[in-house]
């Protein structure tokens, strides 16, 4: 009987281990398991959302005039959005803490149309704006119930595209 006890104990005891519980005693006697360690993320934003930004890196179209005259930039585009990731979260966990979309493309249209050049040494180009927001991941581990290290990540930025910046640049 004792030993159809101690079987059932243990069987109890490592399906709660196996599941991640912590199995209260049933009596002052029996020991109670500690919790499985167990890592938390969050997000820790850097800053206030940048609005109205554009991105300089990601030019999507241009045009020219000679002195006195104009052009027009009028196309829609597909455009990346872009959301860093670390520690193992997933783009959607980050996403979702920023309340942006998770798709990878957004549609963007651009109708611009350029005010008269000033001379022949101008171009007027298309960039992505949108928002952009800069921010760490956080880790954090626990073990027994109690933390035991934070760790946090390099920096990181979110950009979500919105519309499309057009401005006068000298080549």
């Amino acid at each position: 009987m004792a030993a159809r006890a101690a079987r059932t104990m243990m069987t109890s005891a490592c399906a709660a281990i196996a599941l991640g519980f912590s199995a209260a005693p049933a009596n002052a006697d029996e020991p109670t398991l500690p919790a499985a360690p167990k890592k938390v993320y969050s997000i820790e934003k850097i800053g206030k959302l940048m609005t109205n930004v554009h991105d300089g890196t990601r030019l999507l179209a241009s045009c020219q005039a000679d002195k006195g005259g104009t052009c027009t930039i009028s196309r829609t585009f597909s455009v990346t959005r872009t959301i860093g990731v670390a520690l193992g979260v997933s783009r959607s966990f980050v996403s979702g803490e920023l309340n942006m979309s998770s798709a990878r493309t957004v549609e963007v249209r651009a109708a611009c149309t350029s005010r008269a050049f000033t001379s022949n040494n101008q171009i007027y180009k298309a960039y992505p704006s949108g928002t952009r927001q800069w921010y760490k991941v956080v880790e954090k581990y626990y073990v027994g119930g109690k933390l035991k290290r934070t760790t946090k990540s390099v920096p990181l930025q979110a950009f979500n595209p919105q519309g499309v910046s057009c401005l006068m640049r000298t080549k």
